[in-house]
C-alpha cells in the first residue's frame, strides 16, 4: 500500500481527536513506526485494513 494512504489516516486519528496510546494499544503498533512508514515507503496492507477498522470505530 501507499504510504499516502497512511498519511491520511494518520491526519483522520488527529482530527478525531483520538488517543494514540488507545491506537497503539489497540492496533499493537507504535506511533515511531505508524510515522516511519508513513516516511519511508510501502505499508503493509493489514497496517491500513486495521487502521481503518479502527478510525471507523472510533
Amino acid at each position: 500500500m501507499d504510504s499516502e494512504q497512511l498519511v491520511e489516516l494518520l491526519n483522520q486519528v488527529e482530527e478525531k481527536g483520538i488517543s494514540w496510546e488507545k491506537l497503539e494499544e489497540d492496533l499493537k503498533i507504535s506511533r515511531e513506526l505508524l510515522n516511519l512508514y508513513a516516511q519511508s515507503g510501502p505499508v503493509p496492507p493489514r497496517i491500513i485494513n486495521n487502521l481503518k477498522k479502527f478510525i471507523d470505530e472510533n
